[in-house]
């Protein structure tokens, strides 16, 4: 974050748009990405103090995107989103479909091995959750608080 621009003042950027403020970009299919989407977020995200909270979880869903889905099949692609609000933030990632649903950790079972990624991210996030289908793709998502 650049030293001319104060949190104070990104907050308050934010406050004036009526239910805050959305990014979104598109990346390949490919593992070599997901490093590129961890920096996309972590640069919105500067002066969040969950920050780097919301460039793990950003990784893991990317990561499980390219992996488990048709996202990482020749041609595919995955998105990630950002989106603010006053005192929140939701980090998503969108795939391509095919592959299943994601299976999310019941956090009351410690003995719960699969799924390490999906596991981190119900730790971190304050929610978390996922819509769609197969046929025409999957949005995964995890909310943290932004104060």
């Amino acid at each position: 974050m650049t030293p001319d621009v104060l949190p104070q003042q990104i907050r308050e950027m934010i406050r004036l748009c009526p239910g805050g403020m959305t990014w979104r970009r598109t990346f390949p299919g490919r593992l070599d990405q997901v490093a590129s989407a961890r920096v996309f977020v972590g640069f919105l995200l500067a002066d969040s103090a969950c920050r780097e909270d919301a460039e793990l979880i950003a990784s893991e869903l990317a990561a499980n995107a390219v992996r488990h889905t048709g996202s990482g099949e020749p041609r595919g692609t995955f998105i990630v989103e950002v989106a603010r609000s006053v005192g929140s933030l939701r980090i998503a990632v969108y795939d391509c479909g095919r592959g299943g649903a994601p299976v999310w950790p019941d956090r009351d079972s410690p003995g719960w091995s699969g799924h390490r990624g999906l596991a981190i991210v119900s730790v971190l996030a304050h929610r978390f959750g996922h819509r769609g289908d197969d046929e025409r793709g999957h949005m995964v998502w995890a909310r943290l608080p932004d104060g």
